[in-house]
């Protein structure tokens, strides 16, 4: 009896969960559940659902697989039941048909062997309005080459350009408060231009502004991952959103930069934790 797509989605998630340290737990790459999607009954075939990250759908179909990128296209824009987030991202997989012939390890063996998985991506969060990547064809390779796509894909374009306008409106709001300040306090910004070897201008505010969006990326980025390091919504959950406690948290991180430095210091032929 041939091998149903549902079994070779099952072992296809199997061996993508192998292929990234994050993804080996069955909650981020799972398969062919049901009641995922907020106010749908469509069953995704594959979902990878990382934390902080866009959740992002893979659709199979063996070859001629004439409906695989419809039903990839159709997931854009869905919200997940379980966290409201909204699916961006769809990669649509084109299987070949030899899979049909093979069952439990042989079926991961061949899987794990194929290079003639045919993807599409497709980004945006209106089906109709969808990115496709590339315009026309498909791209040809392995189950690393579909895990290394699906990464990519779990900060989409959409993402990334609501980003970069939030950072662009942010540092414009925070080089007016600047000028503002100037107003009253002239050696304050004539201090932070001394500071970055530039005339006291516009721009000068504007990389100050850009500096600090990046302290505090950084600073974001840390919290959690460094022991004792707080977020600013911790900070702010404490009604210690104050420079004096932002300092104490940078104390922390620079003193563990220190630490890593030293180390790599110490290791002239390299450090292997780099």
């Amino acid at each position: 009896m041939a091998t149903t797509e549902h079994t070779i989605n099952d072992a296809l998630a199997e061996l993508l969960r192998g292929t990234r340290r994050a993804w080996r737990d069955s909650d981020i790459v799972n398969s062919e559940n049901t009641g995922q999607l907020k106010a749908s009954t469509a069953r995704p075939d594959i979902l990878v659902v990382e934390p902080n990250v866009s959740p992002v759908v893979i659709e199979t179909e063996v070859v001629p697989a004439v409906t695989v990128e419809a039903e990839a296209q159709d997931r854009l824009g869905k919200q997940l039941k379980k966290t409201g987030r909204t699916i961006l991202s769809s990669v649509a997989v084109r299987l070949p048909l030899r899979l049909r012939d093979k069952a439990s390890n042989a079926l991961k063996k061949e899987l794990a062997s194929a290079t003639d998985l045919e993807m599409v991506l497709y980004t945006g969060s209106d089906p109709a309005k969808a990115t496709r990547w590339p315009q026309s064809g498909w791209m040809v390779g392995s189950v690393t080459n579909l895990s290394l796509i699906t990464q990519s894909a779990t900060v989409p374009p959409d993402v990334i350009d609501a980003a970069a306008n939030e950072l662009v409106n942010g540092v414009g709001e925070a080089a007016g408060i600047l000028t503002e300040i100037a107003k009253d306090n002239e050696e304050a910004v004539q201090k932070i231009a001394k500071e970055l070897y530039q005339e006291d201008g516009q721009q000068t505010r504007r990389m100050a502004a850009t500096i600090l969006a990046n302290a505090f990326v950084f600073h974001e980025t840390l919290a959690g991952k460094l022991k004792g390091v707080n977020s600013i919504d911790e900070l702010r959950g404490k009604k210690s959103l104050k420079k004096s406690s932002i300092l104490a948290e940078w104390e922390k991180i620079l003193k563990v930069k220190l630490a890593h430095l030293r180390h790599c210091t110490a290791h002239s032929g390299g450090c292997s934790s780099c």
